[in-house]
């Protein structure tokens, strides 16, 4: 792949080729690392997979001439004596038309198998998007590395003055517990503690207060809940 074409396109002509299967295996888990993010390239990819199944539907049955098979034993097993007249039989034209369509017909259901085996995904993506009272996005949260980290990113730059704020998760027993602190205007990546990742999982609640500026002093949320969402599955 030429890395100097814009990323947009480059990511189209890398899922042509995925659908081709011409593609190394550091370039198949990208490909499919995308297509796990984002809608636009599900779709993508299976537009390219029903493309190039009609086109292999379109290759037409081609009947060898008889003296095919006499030039593939002479490449094979070359002679000094001529090769022996073949068995009449390999000259049948139903012969060859049947042997034909069989392996076009093989090679097309590989063909199939390859272009529309399903994306593997090792598990769905989860996300929240935090909302204020107003119901206006006040942060956007991805689950990355397996469950370990979680990407907040605001939507827009915010002002606390002399306070921090603070991300919570919800377990099920209506309990809150830190996440850790955010900025106010650029993205942070949060690591999550060990015992609460087994609870991020679709339906858990995520909200943001406002606290000191060193964060809760108590372990629970201690100034106004500022936003709020539900984890959802893609």
């Amino acid at each position: 792949m030429n890395d100097d074409i814009p990323p947009n396109d480059r990511h189209a002509l890398l899922i042509a080729e995925y659908a081709l299967g011409v593609l190394s295996a550091d370039e198949r888990l990208e490909v499919e690392e995308l297509v796990r993010r984002e809608p636009a390239y599900q779709a993508q990819l299976a537009a390219w997979q029903r493309h190039f199944a009609d086109w292999l539907d379109e290759f037409p049955v081609i009947e060898p001439p008889a003296r095919v098979w006499h030039g593939i034993q002479q490449r094979l097993f070359p002679t000094e004596q001529p090769a022996p007249e073949p068995i009449r039989r390999w000259n049948d034209p139903r012969l060859w038309r049947w042997t034909t369509g069989l392996a076009l017909a093989a090679a097309l259901v590989l063909a199939l198998l390859v272009l529309l085996r399903p994306v593997q995904v090792a598990t769905p993506a989860l996300l929240a998007r935090l909302e204020q009272s107003n119901g206006s996005l006040a942060f956007s949260v991805t689950l990355q590395a397996n469950g370990r980290q979680l990407l907040f990113v605001p939507a827009s730059k915010a002002d606390w003055p002399g306070r921090s704020a603070e991300a919570w998760i919800i377990t099920a027993d209506g309990k809150p517990h830190s996440l850790g602190l955010l900025q106010d205007a650029t993205a942070v990546t949060l690591a999550v503690p060990a015992g609460l990742a087994p609870a991020l999982t679709p339906g858990a609640v995520l909200a943001v207060s406002l606290e000191p500026r060193t964060g809760s002093p108590t372990g629970a949320p201690t100034g106004p809940v500022i936003a709020q969402g539900k984890i959802i599955a893609l």
